[in-house]
């Protein structure tokens, strides 16, 4: 299974703090939301660091197939 960052928008503040800590996963997007880039992987160590310190805790992990 791929584990992928998601982000819970209607929760987000855009804080862009995700962009500053890892801006190769979470851009923002031309409507002002932050999104995830499609990746083959994911920086373990990046996305948990901005999970850790997203101030709403709306950032997780999601198992897909």
């Amino acid at each position: 299974m791929k584990r992928v960052p998601v982000v819970e928008l209607s929760d987000c503040i855009l804080c862009e703090m995700c962009t500053d800590i890892c801006p190769k996963v979470f851009t923002m997007n031309e409507n002002g939301y932050v999104q995830v880039e499609p990746l083959d992987t994911y920086p373990r160590g990046e996305v948990d660091e901005v999970i850790k310190n997203c101030p709403v805790d709306c950032i997780q992990w999601e198992e897909q197939p």
